[in-house]
């Protein structure tokens, strides 16, 4: 189906009326910011699709295929998604409210093929921040995917497979996890209040820092968990080895004034419970990097360029940010206590003041619930104003 056909059949579709591409060939196609609430697309492939920040509110999905989709801020609250795949999908910061999860099969009028899952693949899935409260997770393959900073309150998870799912600082209060597979699943910084595990299959499962007041652990082998009271760190000698070479080259690039090393220049890499404290990253170009948990108390960070990373919960107390730029950052429950900000003189390539500064800059950065007692906000760049 071409898609301007698809803009065609939405601009005619009566009032009232949800639209219908159950089955149609939706590959690729861009849907982006699209009116799709109560839309019928049983069946669809829709793979690789763009439907970020697409209004699907109780459309049914049953048995799409939604692998590689980019669904981020879309709106999937009370949709049917039974039996789909969204196998690599990105739904970061979508809204997953009281959506079916669950798997389903379902035959054609003739009996001959059939649409749908028995298990619901969401595995390799970022679901980042999503809001996915009273989902329904039951017996979903989650395999790999990351949640961090979800909603997932009262959501049911009963049986499901979470295996190596990073679910840092998620809300799963109430959370129904009873007999779900949870080999290395990282529950750091979550809050599992109320939550049911019982029975559940636990291997190398990490609590650290974790709430679990009220939660109920029957059943499950404690003895095959870390309930460490700190978060896990990952030690400098731990670093994947091309992110630790790189990391030392910049430090090395730093301290010869160019002369030895290379300036690093990261993108999208993740980073979450790095230790990183007391290193020098001036200068560094680490955009849209994933800094959860990570600590960076007393790092230099004069002048780097740090724009949309995540730093949830991270540790920057102390640390230098002169200059830094860090527009679209999230820093919510981070610690920036007593952080250096504010302008820092530009110099010409022989060390000379240029007679320019450069701010500090948290312009659209996401301050909510961080720690900012001694960091002078008002030296910083706060709008673009």
């Amino acid at each position: 189906m071409q898609y301007s056909e698809i803009g065609s059949a939405l601009a005619t579709q009566p009032p009232g009326r949800p639209i219908d591409l159950s089955r149609k060939d939706l590959r690729k196609a861009d849907l982006s910011g699209r009116n799709l609430a109560r839309a019928k697309l049983v069946g669809a492939d829709l793979s690789d699709a763009i439907l970020a920040g697409c209004e699907l509110i109780e459309a049914d999905l049953f048995g799409a295929n939604l692998s590689n989709a980019d669904l981020q801020g879309a709106d999937l609250s009370r949709a049917t998604l039974r039996g789909v795949s969204l196998k690599g999908a990105n739904l970061s910061r979508a809204n997953l409210t009281d959506a079916d999860f669950r798997g389903g099969v379902m035959l054609d009028s003739s009996g001959a093929s059939s649409i749908g899952r028995r298990v619901t693949d969401i595995a390799d899935c970022i679901c980042d921040y999503a809001a996915a409260t009273r989902a329904k997770m039951a017996g979903v393959d989650l395999r790999g995917a990351s949640f961090v900073g979800a909603n997932l309150d009262g959501a049911n998870l009963f049986g499901a497979d979470l295996s190596d799912v990073n679910l840092s600082f998620a809300s799963l209060k109430g959370a129904d996890l009873s007999e779900s597979r949870l080999g290395q699943t990282k529950f750091a910084g979550a809050d599992l209040s109320g939550a049911r595990l019982n029975n559940a299959v636990s291997e190398n499962t990490m609590f650290g820092g974790a709430q679990l007041d009220g939660a109920t652990l029957d059943g499950i082998d404690t003895g095959r968990c870390k309930f460490d009271q700190q978060l896990p760190l990952v030690a400098p000698g731990q670093f994947p080895r091309h992110i630790a070479d790189l990391l030392d080259a910049h430090e090395r690039w730093i301290a010869t004034g160019g002369k030895d090393g290379q300036r690093a220049v990261l993108e999208r890499t993740d980073m979450s419970y790095f230790d990183l404290s007391g290193r020098d990253f001036s200068g560094a170009k680490l955009r849209r990097c994933k800094l959860v948990g990570a600590k960076l108390t007393g790092t230099l960070l004069v002048l780097a360029d740090l724009s949309a990373s995540d730093f949830l919960a991270a540790d920057l107390s102390g640390a230098a940010l002169l200059g830094a730029v860090f527009d679209g950052a999230n820093f919510t429950r981070a610690k920036l206590v007593h952080a250096m900000a504010g302008a820092i003189d530009i110099l010409d390539g022989s060390g000379r003041r240029t007679g320019r500064q450069q701010l500090t800059s948290f312009v659209g950065a996401n301050l909510q619930a961080a720690q900012t007692t001694g960091l002078d906000l008002a030296k910083c760049r706060m709008s673009l104003d």
